[in-house]
């Protein structure tokens, strides 16, 4: 009777234990479901709203061209081209070209998605990198160079349509997806049923130039719109040649 009793006793405090524990576990995830989740949604919203924030509001160098020389007569530019990263690291060699002319144009090509943003009650915005896929973007290469002396078709070509841009070196190769916006691009420029298929906003040609000088750096940014734009900079002395 008294080993019966001592067992149920035992049971009793295990029964006891039990569902102090379950009810621990269970407070634990009251507490997380009712207050560190939303804490930890809130922190990935607010991380994704300045995601998006900083892919409208930032202006990305995508080239540097030095004038490395420039005759008078007759006038013409030499100069180098180096394509870069969003951290202004090389990619690619660098390219040296003349030209007659001192107006050189820059040609590229554009590819502009739909601008996918969403109120800020949806779930995808609280999801981790989802500022990253919401925020619109648009995705440029270089096509050629030429002068004002010189027929585009007949200007040093830099990336070849169809073929992998050459931002892409380095990094993770293009998806499938990514292949086939290259290769159909002019098709996805004249398809409106096609570039809403793809989330294709646009696709176009787009060039910058401007009248080049000996002694000057020009860069060639992309600007938060997606547009591009080029601006000049001195040569530091050390970079001159001698």
């Amino acid at each position: 009777m008294a080993e019966t009793i001592r067992k149920a006793k035992t049971g009793i405090v295990f029964m006891a234990l039990l569902a102090i524990v379950g009810a621990g576990a269970g407070g634990v995830y009251m507490a997380d479901q009712l207050y560190y989740k939303p804490m930890r949604e809130q922190k990935q919203l607010v991380e994704n709203l300045k995601t998006i924030l900083d892919r409208l509001t930032k202006d990305v160098r995508m080239a540097e061209v030095m004038v490395l020389s420039q005759t008078k007569d007759p006038l013409r530019t030499t100069i180098r081209f180096q394509e870069v990263d969003e951290q202004d690291n090389p990619l690619g060699p660098a390219r040296e070209m003349a030209f007659d002319g001192d107006e050189i144009y820059f040609d590229t090509l554009v590819i502009k998605f739909e601008e996918q943003f969403k109120p800020l009650d949806d779930e995808r915005l609280k999801q981790k990198d989802a500022g990253v896929e919401l925020a619109g973007k648009s995705i440029i290469i270089f096509r050629r160079v030429f002068s004002d002396k010189l027929q585009p078709e007949k200007g040093e070509q830099l990336d070849m349509q169809g073929q992998e841009p050459l931002v892409y070196a380095g990094k993770t190769a293009p998806t499938k997806f990514e292949r086939e916006l290259w290769q159909d691009f002019w098709k996805l420029a004249n398809d409106p049923d096609l570039a809403k298929s793809r989330g294709v906003r646009a696709a176009h040609g787009q060039a910058v130039s401007s009248k080049v000088q000996p002694d000057k750096i020009y860069v060639i940014e992309k600007r938060a719109s997606g547009e591009l734009s080029i601006k000049s900079e001195k040569v530091r002395p050390v970079m001159r040649n001698p």
